[in-house]
């Protein structure tokens, strides 16, 4: 009797079809390919010069004092992918969306703002501009997305 339950239990997986990969579905996040077909532009002072490098899984968008050439922001623009909290960052929420931030502390101190909107995560980072000013430029930003 043993025996043959052992061969029920056995049969299964002696004749188990092999597991062949599937290609996988195209998802959120660093992986997938980059369903943003064009940068979303915000809504920034004329004589700001814009740079913008178009990556595999993502689009930067460089922002760029005209008269000086100075850095004024950056601003990544990736498919959708869920925020890990960072220490010391603070949220708020203005229009449904929700806006995290925290300090950027290296040789120069900043602000890294992050949100997410439709299908879109931004990432905006900047040594000039304070928090409030990155809001109203991801505002302009966020209006053009659709849920």
């Amino acid at each position: 009797m043993i025996c043959i339950l052992l061969a029920f239990t056995v049969h299964p997986v002696v004749h188990a079809e092999p597991v062949h990969d599937k290609k996988p579905e195209v998802g959120y996040g660093y992986d997938a390919p980059l369903r943003i077909k064009k940068p979303i532009h915000p809504e920034v002072p004329k004589s700001w010069r814009l740079e913008t490098k178009k990556f595999e899984n993502s689009i930067l968008l460089a922002y760029f004092d005209s008269d000086d050439n100075d850095l004024i922001m950056t601003i990544f623009e990736e498919n959708r992918r869920s925020m890990v909290p960072v220490a010391q960052s603070e949220q708020t929420v203005i229009n449904n969306t929700t806006y995290s931030f925290y300090p950027w502390k290296s040789k120069q101190r900043g602000w890294v703002l992050r949100w997410v909107k439709g299908d879109v995560y931004f990432e905006m980072s900047s040594f000039t501009l304070n928090v409030d000013e990155m809001i109203t430029i991801a505002e302009t930003i966020t209006k053009q997305v659709k849920e």
